[in-house]
Parts: C-alpha cells; sequence; structure tokens
C-alpha cells in the first residue's frame, strides 16, 4: 500500500503542475514535485530508516505518477474545453 503514494502525489502534482504553469518554470515545478512526493512518501512511511535506496524507489514511482497525471490532464482537458465551446455555440 505504501507503494501507491507516491505515485498518486506525483499524479496530483503533476496534473496541477500542467494546469498552472507552462515553460521553464513547468519543467522546475515538476522536478520539485517529484523530489517532494517521493520524500514525502518514503519518510511518511519509514522506508529511510532501513536504507536510503528506498528514496530512489519512491522517486522513480512518484516520476511515473507525475507523467500519470500529465497525460491525464492532457487527454481530458482538450475534450472538456471542446464540450464547454460547442455549448457556449447553442
Amino acid at each position: 500500500m505504501d507503494e501507491i503514494v507516491p505515485v498518486i502525489l506525483g499524479a496530483v502534482l503533476g496534473a496541477l503542475v500542467w494546469r498552472t504553469t507552462n515553460g521553464r518554470m513547468r519543467a522546475i515545478l515538476s522536478v520539485l514535485a517529484v523530489v517532494a512526493a517521493g520524500a514525502f512518501a518514503t519518510i511518511l512511511s519509514g522506508e529511510f530508516q532501513l536504507s536510503w535506496v528506498y528514496f530512489l524507489i519512491d522517486f522513480s514511482e512518484a516520476a511515473l505518477g507525475l507523467v500519470i497525471g500529465i497525460a491525464l490532464v492532457r487527454f481530458f482537458l482538450p475534450r472538456r474545453a471542446a464540450d464547454i465551446s460547442a455549448r457556449a455555440q447553442r
């Protein structure tokens, strides 16, 4: 169960970063989001007491979550924007 936390947190942060920023700031905040989500998950679960390798594992899971969050926003946002435009023209 502890392995899903960085993925979900990364997905939420990825969606927020993609929706609210652009350009260089998007890249910087994406890296910070992965680091924050991975560190938070490792510290929250207590895995850091066993080995520092868990930081790397949770960072990679948070990066996967970030990609999932960005993909979901990119997939659903244009469709939602097109639906709103179509309703406004009726």
